[in-house]
């Protein structure tokens, strides 16, 4: 009985070992796999595209916002040119200021937590802005709720994915930049589902003189879209506030739901936002 129970106990070292050595070698492999939740976030993905007057606002590749600490970090110069706002940078303090009408919110500078809030009081954003790849980050909402003719939501759609939409506050004047006016109210008449496709992914590269933007998309309507039954609108904005507008026809095969898609187009000038809708037509 005494030979029995010490080689009981010696296999359940024994095992323990192996088991232990097993959970190591596990623990090992998932810190390298590309589908560990630490892997880094695709270049260009669109975590929480922002929306506005019926269309989506996308910033490209490593202009691209992203979460940090719960805000949606956005960058600072494009994201003011997009949504009307002036921005001004002063050398000397190495900060920027973004106005609209007579609101304003300045100071702001990487790894500083206070900005000025329409020359009255310093208050927190939050989160402290940050360069990357040489752009200013800043959380949007506190810019936002700072010039005051904004009012936003992040919103759901039926395969909860996010967005961030934005439009003007009862009672405020809110003047859009010009590259919006290219983009007239669907026609109800023709319009059978408006928005059907969500962005996930822009991503931008330089192609000779040109620039070559891939955009990805879901198929969210929730319903199959037949084949050649979806239209695509883009216009590409640059830092200059040049803009180029494109229309492209939907895809030549049926789509089915919850679809992931990808368009490419060439532009001529490097785009710093991207103003993206879509629709389907209804039954001829």
């Amino acid at each position: 009985m005494i030979h029995i129970k010490e080689s009981l106990q010696r296999l359940g070292k024994i095992k323990a070992y192996v088991i232990g050595l097993l959970v190591i070698m596990f623990a090992a492999g998932s810190a390298v796999t590309p589908t560990s939740v630490s892997a880094a976030v695709q270049l260009g993905t669109l975590v929480m595209p922002l929306s506005y007057g019926g269309y989506y606002v996308l910033f490209p590749g490593k202009l691209a916002p992203y979460f940090k600490a719960g805000k949606l970090m956005v960058p600072i110069r494009a994201f003011s040119n997009a949504i009307g706002a002036d921005l001004l940078y002063d050398a000397l303090s190495k900060s920027v200021t973004v106005s609209l009408l007579d609101r304003s919110v300045g100071n702001i500078k990487a790894g500083q937590l206070e900005a000025d809030f329409n020359g009255e009081t310093v208050e927190s954003l939050g989160v402290a802005p940050e360069v990357k790849d040489g752009a200013l980050f800043v959380p949007a909402s506190p810019i936002l709720e700072g010039l005051k003719s904004f009012r936003w939501e992040v919103q759901f759609n039926n395969v909860n994915k996010l967005t961030l939409g934005i439009g003007a506050r009862k009672g405020e004047e809110w003047v859009k930049p010009e590259a919006d006016l290219a983009l007239a109210p669907y026609p109800l008449e023709t319009t059978a589902h408006p928005y059907p496709l969500y962005p996930t992914m822009l991503t931008q590269a330089q192609s000779g003189k040109e620039y070559r933007l891939t955009l990805g998309v879901q198929n969210t309507s929730g319903f199959i879209i037949p084949k050649g039954n979806a239209e695509l609108e883009l216009v590409s904005v640059d830092s200059k506030g040049n803009s180029f507008y494109q229309t492209l026809r939907g895809p030549d095969s049926l789509t089915s739901k919850a679809a992931l898609l990808s368009f490419s187009v060439s532009i001529p000038t490097e785009a710093e936002y991207v103003i993206f809708r879509s629709r389907t037509f209804r039954a001829q």
